[in-house]
């Protein structure tokens, strides 16, 4: 099992979707987390509170004290959507270039590539997630230097704790792209599913809540609202960010992670399962 993880691994760095796809997500995480509240924050500085919110808020998110869950509440649609292709990416091109024959003719059993393709797919989220909350954290202090704020950091706790949450969702979405691409034999039509799902029907069931209070149930089984309580989880307020498109706060945090855990081992779980009831070729 070793080798099929040093060779996934292997496989993974080699490939350039997987870096597209991994610094598209960095660079969407430092203009939506950073540059967008940034740039808003200047230009309705000088407004009273109404409405809209106080725009003092827009710089707090950004503060050392507030990164972690700012930095989370990036994931419920932008991240999850990412992470949703990088799983995608990794599956579904062995069926691209037909090399899932030549795979498993090297006897690391089906079962065994898939889990081998979920170790790859973790250790990369991870890095990508550590460099995505150090960017937040470079953020955050830059953001108190030029505030004038003191900068109160998150101990050690919190700090894992958002790197957890951070990853379980990423782990979540990826798991959910790489069924996908086994079910639908393929990387493009598992990526629309996807993000059709992710990005439509979600936001959908969330916006539909209000009239149809029966849907709450199913919306705490979704992906992005999971993801969002845990955002909520990790602000000091013990509200997600709300500046942030798609993010709700519907649940505990040990409810979310038992949702995105769930989702996690059922996919893996159906990926396995097609993979050796299926042929390849």
């Amino acid at each position: 099992m070793n080798a099929v993880v040093r060779a996934e691994l292997l496989a993974a760095r080699k490939r350039p979707g997987v870096w597209i796809v991994g610094g598209a997500w960095i660079a969407l995480a430092l203009v939506f987390g950073t540059v967008v509240p940034a740039v808003v924050y200047l230009a309705v500085r000088n407004r009273p509170p109404g409405a809209a919110g106080d725009p003092q808020e827009l710089i707090d998110g950004l503060l050392p004290d507030r990164f972690l869950s700012g930095t989370v509440a990036l994931y419920p649609m932008f991240g999850s959507a990412l992470m949703l292709i990088l799983g995608a990416v990794l599956t579904g091109g062995e069926f691209r270039w037909g090399t899932w024959g030549t795979l498993l003719v090297q006897r690391p059993g089906r079962t065994g590539a898939v889990l081998g393709k979920a170790a790859s797919a973790a250790v990369v989220v991870l890095c990508v997630t550590a460099l995505v909350v150090a960017l937040g954290a470079a953020s955050g202090a830059v953001a108190a230097a030029l505030t004038g704020r003191a900068a109160h950091w998150p101990d050690v706790s919190s700090l894992a704790a958002a790197v957890a949450a951070a990853w379980l969702i990423s782990m979540a979405a990826a798991s959910l792209g790489m069924f996908l691409a086994i079910l639908l034999r393929g990387t493009g039509a598992a990526i629309g599913v996807g993000l059709l799902w992710l990005l439509a029907m979600e936001n959908l069931v969330s916006g539909l809540t209000g009239i149809l209070p029966v849907l709450k149930g199913l919306q705490r089984l979704l992906i992005g609202p999971s993801a969002g309580s845990l955002a909520a989880a990790l602000d000091p307020s013990g509200t997600a960010g709300t500046s942030v498109p798609g993010v709700v706060s519907v649940s505990g945090p040990v409810t979310a992670s038992v949702v995105l855990t769930a989702y996690m081992a059922v996919f893996l779980g159906l990926s396995a399962l097609l993979l050796t009831r299926r042929d390849v070729a």
